[in-house]
């Protein structure tokens, strides 16, 4: 290369935040009035007075909490927890999903009927772009946690055709104040 330097113009790249689910209001025009609402929150720091959190959790995760585990692994966290009056397996926990949804043939094992489903009006888009028309929303209590450190919370489902019995996404993960390793492979929560 010579001593010569072209100056290269320096392109600047946007990127905007990924939102959407019933916490959005479901559709396009829910997702893009509640992003106008907070546009002005992300990334922005001032010397404002916020409101304080609620009381938040201090974790640190140890080599109890990575038992069992074959490493190396780039696997999702998948748990089994209690919904209404069933343990329900291979729930995956997932934080890029923007709402909890509960597979329609796990509905349905579970003894729910259809009748019980609140009507939605908007269509879930997966990563891949595919979409597909939810059977309904239902909120259902659910447990977390073991022993003295379990609780029990009523969580709204998505319900619709799922690899997976169910996914727990950013509405239970966030209200559940749960922290997500997946390193570890494990959820640990507040109780």
């Amino acid at each position: 290369m010579s001593g010569n330097r072209k100056s290269v113009k320096e392109r600047i790249t946007e990127i905007h935040v990924i939102s959407g689910g019933p916490t959005c209001g479901g559709s396009i025009h829910g997702v893009k009035a509640s992003l106008k609402e907070v546009r002005h929150q992300v990334n922005y720091h001032n010397t404002g007075q916020w409101p304080a959190p609620a009381r938040m959790l201090s974790v640190a995760f140890t080599l109890e909490d990575a038992k069992g585990i074959i490493y190396l692994h780039d696997d999702p966290p998948v748990v089994s927890l209690q919904i209404s009056t069933t343990m329900v397996h291979r729930i995956l926990v997932d934080g890029g999903s923007s709402a909890n949804i509960l597979y329609k043939e796990t509905f349905e094992k579970m003894g729910l009927e259809a009748s019980c489903l609140e009507p939605v009006s908007y269509p879930v888009i997966g990563f891949t772009g595919a979409s597909v028309v939810p059977e309904g929303t239902i909120k259902l209590p659910m447990k977390i946690g073991d022993g003295s450190h379990s609780r029990y919370m009523m969580v709204e489902f998505l319900v619709v055709p799922t690899v997976y019995n169910a996914i727990i996404g950013r509405p239970l993960i966030h209200d559940a104040q749960t922290i997500v390793s997946t390193y570890h492979l494990t959820m640990i929560h507040d109780s």
